[in-house]
């Protein structure tokens, strides 16, 4: 049903993004396309190594005007396959930067506090790609900030003091064990981010309230992922 329905979707452009589309892949990278539709659809299907999204241009255009980080990373990076209708170019003169980014920085740390805290329970592989997000999450939007934003994680790896988190970048799809994730992850938070340790005490429902209150879309996807996999296993 899903092959049917994308087949049939009005694509207006298709985008290349991401390591691909900056010649920095290496093995085991993911290829990252989105494709632009003129209906109200919003979609992200991912199989094996191929990462596929499917945005509305009246979305990605709103968002771009509202300085969306993840319409940042297109307007900076992607490639057009096909866009004979320059649709890049129309988000690229639509993109406006936000004076601050610290919203999009206290998503990462709700999130990275509570891997640090529970994040034993989750699969590693699932946990290796939250950890990273973080990480590189913060990052993104400090260099937002200073209006020059960096995407390539061996970049991203400069932007940092902290030594297990560059490992976690340079060498992302290097296996680790969940202790050393969590370790890591904690190293940059307490490093990079001192002042958002959560309270003693704070427990998962206490997370769980932040992130329904913040809206913390990846964060409530990972509690998610997290029990449909337990779902499955049982």
């Amino acid at each position: 049903m899903a092959k049917a329905s994308l087949a049939v979707m009005a694509i207006a452009a298709s985008l290349l993004f991401g390591s691909l589309a900056r010649n920095d892949h290496e093995e085991g990278s993911d290829t990252d396309l989105l494709m632009i539709n003129l209906e109200n659809e919003t979609r992200h299907v991912s199989v094996g190594h191929l990462s596929l999204f499917v945005y509305p241009w009246r979305k990605l255009e709103q968002d771009a005007q509202s300085g969306d980080l993840f319409t940042c990373h297109l307007v900076h990076e992607a490639k057009a396959l096909m866009d004979p209708d320059d649709y890049l170019a129309q988000l690229q003169r639509s993109f406006r930067f936000r004076p601050s980014y610290e919203e999009e920085i206290e998503r990462a740390s709700d999130l990275g506090w509570y891997l640090v805290l529970f994040g034993d329970d989750l699969n590693a592989a699932l946990l290796a790609k939250r950890v990273l997000w973080c990480v590189r999450t913060v990052l993104i939007a400090r260099s937002a900030e200073q209006r020059a934003p960096v995407f390539a994680p061996q970049v991203l790896a400069k932007q940092t003091r902290v030594q297990p988190a560059r490992d976690l970048l340079t060498r992302r799809h290097y296996q680790r064990d969940n202790a050393s994730l969590r370790q890591a992850l904690q190293r940059f938070l307490e490093t990079e981010l001192p002042s958002t340790h959560p309270p003693i005490g704070a427990d998962r429902n206490m997370f769980l309230t932040q992130f329904v209150e913040t809206s913390n879309k990846v964060a409530l996807q990972t509690l998610k992922q997290k029990h449909q996999s337990r779902a499955d296993y049982l």
